[in-house]
């Protein structure tokens, strides 16, 4: 009989435990206001981004240190990092590019874009300040031949202040930024 009171007491606490976790939070990028580049419609395709590993995990990653990453079991990205980075450049190149044009990700390729936008992010995180940083090397690849040169960036945005909200708005500023300096070089 005391075998059974103990067994109950300790699913009890465990249930108890269970119900009590923090749920995490999901957060996602977002696409930000651009300026429309003038010329002709285009078409584009943003293909697979690719990130650092440290980077390829569904928590959201900071730095505490010159050599020492922090992770938070309950932040959380809503989808891969690379995914979303590649969903969002998408849409914020459509909204910088001249009207009419349109940009599809690599998985919604019709074979008709003339234009592949290629992404290497090197950094894509906020220092122990909490100042993002975001560090990416793009080539735009014309359909029709020619050269593709490879650009660099490192875009740097400081939150609005200390919550991880105004962080991951501070991340997809930064992207913006980015769209804004790709689309330049797609005319």
């Amino acid at each position: 009989m005391i075998l059974s009171r103990r067994a109950a007491l300790a699913i009890l606490l465990a249930g108890t435990a269970a119900c009590s976790s923090t749920p995490p939070k999901v957060y996602t990028l977002t696409t930000v206001p651009g300026t429309a580049v003038g010329g002709r419609p285009m078409t584009a395709s943003v293909a697979l981004v690719d990130i650092p590993k440290y980077l390829d995990r569904p928590q959201i990653v900071r730095r505490s240190g010159a050599n020492e990453l922090g992770v938070d079991e309950f932040e959380r990205w809503g989808e891969p990092l690379a995914n979303m980075v590649q969903r969002v450049l998408a849409d914020d190149l459509t909204a910088r590019l001249p009207a009419g044009s349109v940009v599809t990700t690599s998985r919604t390729l019709s074979g008709d874009e003339a234009q592949t936008v290629e992404l290497a992010v090197g950094r894509f995180d906020p220092d122990s300040d909490g100042t993002v940083v975001l560090q990416a090397q793009w080539r735009v690849r014309r359909n029709a031949g020619g050269r593709a040169k490879t650009e660099t960036a490192r875009i740097t945005r400081r939150p609005a202040d200390d919550s991880i909200t105004a962080e991951v708005r501070a991340m997809s500023d930064a992207l913006g930024e980015l769209a804004d300096r790709i689309a330049q070089g797609m005319r």
